[in-house]
């Protein structure tokens, strides 16, 4: 028998450009170099295609990919279609992908360019608030599969990220909650000084005030920025971030994603924490109660039901379910949370 060894050569990661301003969407031909790509393609939610036709009018000559509104389009089948057509255009391994839309969008579209003849230059151009300050920053890609939220995936950076503030200002006022719920998180998790500033200035940041609005999203990048940056691949530092989702994605997938992202997460927040008795419970239920976000579990959702699900968290090692959540504001940890524990969300 003859044991060989092949090491493959190390393979820098790509530095992704963020840029953060008003009508910055409308500035892509002059950001990238349109010039050195064979083709370009805009893939976007069919629901915001005035938004996609703007950026197409700024960058010239494109080939437009419509995608179906809601999370089912998050899939394998999906992934397939739009393959067929790129190839049918006349994509290459020197075409770039642009995502337009909010994190089903980023997810799914980073996941197509990461596998597209093993990968395409990719710019994310978020349209939700949560897409700006989560979903397109940190390079998860992600489809649902087996009935579960984002089970195939990779972690492969996009070129750039382009968060335009103005898209803000028409954002209907749940999808604008859904975004703060990750903002909230994310500074409960890890960052004390935002988390306060949240507290005294979040009336302002709803009603989308300059210049908080910029202030909080630039705050909310900046802490994922310092945490991906440490850890991309989730091994560590990034599972802080995955508060609330434990129990929020089993919500979110067992009410067959009539439940919106955020609202899932805002009570897989509020149940993880009272699970695990986190002192500063009231805390973050004040500030996801500001911003108008359901807190409890829907009763159509059984213990058993949403249990057997959470044991099939990427997050769990050994068996074990584990839960991201602040020990203290601004002090996050992954804790395990025992089947008892979870039964006093239900007593």
């Amino acid at each position: 028998m003859h044991t060989l060894t092949l090491t493959p050569p190390a393979h820098p990661v790509p530095v992704t450009k963020i840029l953060i301003g008003n009508d910055v969407s409308t500035k892509l031909k002059t950001v990238i170099k349109t010039d050195s790509f064979d083709r370009i393609v805009l893939l976007y939610d069919s629901g915001i295609e005035s938004i996609a036709k703007r950026i197409e009018h700024s960058i010239g000559t494109c080939i437009l990919l419509p995608v179906s509104s809601g999370d089912s389009s998050k899939s394998l089948a999906e992934v397939e279609r739009l393959t067929a057509l790129m190839l049918d255009a006349g994509c290459t391994r020197k075409t770039l992908l642009v995502c337009i839309g909010g994190g089903m969008i980023t997810d799914l579209g980073g996941f197509l360019a990461s596998v597209f003849m093993r990968g395409i230059p990719c710019v994310l151009v978020p349209t939700s608030l949560l897409g700006m300050v989560d979903a397109a920053i940190g390079g998860k890609t992600a489809v649902n599969a087996g009935g579960r939220k984002n089970m195939l995936g990779t972690i492969t950076h996009p070129m750039c990220v382009i968060v335009d503030l103005a898209l803000l200002k028409d954002l209907p006022a749940a999808q604008f909650s859904e975004g703060l719920v990750e903002i909230i998180k994310i500074a409960a998790m890890v960052d004390r000084p935002f988390f306060e500033w949240l507290e005294e200035n979040m009336q302002s940041v709803l009603k989308r005030k300059e210049p908080e609005i910029s202030e909080c999203v630039t705050r909310a990048i900046e802490a994922k920025v310092r945490i991906v940056e440490n850890d991309d691949h989730d091994r560590d530092e990034r599972l802080l971030l995955n508060f609330g989702h434990t129990i929020g994605h089993a919500v979110e997938a067992l009410s067959l994603y009539t439940l919106s992202h955020g609202a899932a997460v805002s009570i897989g927040m509020i149940a993880e924490m009272t699970a695990l008795q986190s002192k500063d419970l009231k805390r973050v239920s004040a500030l996801l109660e500001a911003i108008h976000m359901p807190l409890t579990i829907p009763e159509f959702l059984t213990r058993d039901a949403l249990w057997n699900v959470m044991k099939t968290d990427k997050k769990n090692e050994g068996g074990a379910v584990r839960c991201a959540v602040p020990v203290s504001i601004g002090e996050g940890a992954v804790h395990t949370i025992t089947s008892e524990q979870f039964s006093v969300l239900f007593s």
